[in-house]
């Protein structure tokens, strides 16, 4: 399953004309509110609600990924070096109407140790998660065999490299058993680096055959 990353609401009639299996509302880049986002797209769509820390505070977050679980969203993205209050009443609003928590890692500056991966994806999963997402800077093929050995474990995940070197475990994550991959809608408006767009993954996958 590709999830298409949202960065800017100009790109979402686009990406709603692809019918994606999945959208992320990048919250926090997008810097709208989520009733207009959600306006904007089919009722029932799939949409995973992210709002990274940095501009805004933790009130104006919770807000919003309130607000997006109310208007429906499937998903809500929180981050594992949460704090304690944050994480609690987050996860347990999502839960109480019925929006499965994405617990996330993100490690923009390297691929730690297989072990201590895998300590990690326990900790998402101690914490509640419904699906656990790991995402680090790949620097070696070392990594790369790191990050895909964490689908030999049990849980719904997303592992998932950054960087140039990372792609190829974007592109093979739905085939080792990830809940999804996220794609750009086009080059340029990459939420992450190493990003692909929709239409290289689906090339990609049209050249290699069904999952």
């Amino acid at each position: 399953m590709i999830c298409i990353s949202i960065g800017d609401s100009s790109q979402i009639p686009e990406a709603i004309r692809l019918r994606p299996a999945m959208l992320e509302f990048r919250l926090d880049l997008i810097g709208e509110e989520p009733q207009r986002l959600f306006s904007m797209i089919p009722e029932h769509s799939r949409v995973i609600a992210t709002c990274r820390p940095g501009e805004l505070h933790d009130e104006q977050r919770k807000d919003i990924l309130k607000a997006s679980v109310n208007l429906g969203a499937s998903f809500v993205d929180l981050e594992i070096e949460s704090s304690t209050d944050y994480y609690r009443e987050m996860a347990g609003y999502a839960v109480e109407h019925g929006c499965q928590v994405i617990v996330s890692y993100h490690n923009p500056e390297l691929t730690p140790g297989r072990d201590q991966l895998a300590v990690i994806l326990g900790k998402a999963y101690e914490m509640g998660a419904a699906v656990a997402k790991i995402a680090t800077e790949v620097r070696s093929r070392e990594d790369i065999r790191h990050l895909l050995s964490l689908y030999d474990l049990p849980g719904r995940k997303v592992v998932i490299g950054m960087g140039a070197g990372g792609r190829i475990t974007r592109v093979a994550a739905p085939f080792f058993g990830a809940e999804f991959t996220f794609a750009s809608l086009d080059s340029g408006s990459e939420t992450a680096s190493g990003q692909l767009t929709i239409s290289q993954f689906n090339e990609i996958y049209h050249i290699i055959g069904p999952l």
